[in-house]
């Protein structure tokens, strides 16, 4: 299974070019004031990121939970997001606007939200990926997605963005995994704690979630400058041996570069360690990208470092299992 991570790794790229043309006439036709995503786990993520990098054309708003919220427009597009297609929460949603007759666009690999969507005459974009952890194929499940609103005028259309941050996740993939590997080493023990700028907060939090289930330990994550009001003083007495892990980039806010300089020192002063991990990219999307392509790298190594097995999600299945049963 190691060797299935690495595979799933080196072909990152691979997924935005392949959903790139699998979505090429995904879309949904309508005037949308609004959009609601429902989507758990890695599902939700395609709505972050579509978030960070300011592409809807409308509101956008991320659910995780049961139903429907009741915080969107008077027109608004419910997107239901689940890689498997069977996630309850997801389907309730679906239920939810089926109900209230309201239109529907499905992002998904399969599943029975994948027959309800050809059912039900729904559009949908494809995760062509079958087989796979949802948290694995962010690059497919976010590109099908943005072709599709893209396509309906409702996110801007950044199909060349995608191309070029592709060739450059090629360019970069393997150079990456010698520095992750020196980060995951460092990792070996400790709790990691990642910040980033509130513009990167996506990357710090995707880094959190891989930690969680590749490595199967426990990992936090903040941005600054909220952090520095409120959790940088639970350093002072932490109860955990914590590893700080700051990403930087270039276009930092220059009194984020300052904040993270300031609060590096106080917490070495603190015995809290300090990484920092220089974020490359000419873009904000190529940004997030190496960020995400770098943490699978460390987050797979810190999983060899423990013995474990980086792919499979046991606690989660085991907890859907005994769910199901209740």
């Amino acid at each position: 299974m190691h060797e299935e991570m690495r595979d799933v790794i080196v072909k990152q790229a691979d997924q935005i070019r392949h959903s790139l043309e699998v979505n090429k006439n995904a879309s949904i036709t309508g005037d949308f004031d609004s959009i609601v995503l429902a989507g758990m786990g890695g599902s939700g993520h395609p709505g972050d990121l579509l978030n960070a990098l300011h592409l809807p054309a409308v509101p956008l708003t991320v659910h995780r939970s049961y139903s429907l919220p009741h915080i969107y427009g008077k027109k608004p597009l419910t997107v239901i997001s689940s890689y498997s297609g069977n996630t309850e929460e997801a389907l309730s949603a679906y239920s939810e606007a089926r109900a209230n007759n309201q239109p529907i666009l499905v992002n998904t690999a399969g599943g029975q939200l994948l027959e309800f969507a050809k059912r039900d005459s729904v559009p949908y974009s494809f995760i062509d990926y079958p087989g796979m952890q949802p948290r694995h194929t962010l690059f497919a499940s976010f590109t099908g997605l943005a072709a599709a609103l893209a396509h309906s005028n409702l996110a801007k259309n950044i199909q060349e963005e995608l191309e070029k941050t592709a060739d450059m996740i090629d360019a970069k993939v393997a150079a990456l995994e010698t520095p992750a590997k020196a980060l995951a080493d460092a990792l070996v023990g400790k709790t990691p704690v990642f910040y980033s700028s509130d513009a990167m907060g996506f990357a710090a939090k995707n880094m959190k979630i891989q930690t969680n289930e590749n490595a199967k330990t426990a990992a936090f994550w903040n941005e600054f400058p909220e952090l520095n009001h409120n959790e940088m003083v639970g350093m002072t007495n932490p109860q955990a041996a914590f590893h700080g892990v700051f990403l930087k980039t270039s276009t930092d806010h220059p009194q984020i570069a300052v904040r993270m300089d300031v609060t590096k020192k106080m917490y070495e002063d603190w015995g809290v360690p300090v990484a920092e991990v220089e974020i490359k990219g000419t873009s904000l999307l190529e940004q997030i990208s190496y960020a995400v392509v770098f943490g699978l790298w460390t987050t797979y190594h810190l999983a060899l470092n423990y013995n474990t097995d980086p792919v499979p999600v046991k606690g989660v299945e085991d907890f859907k299992a005994i769910l199901s049963s209740r």
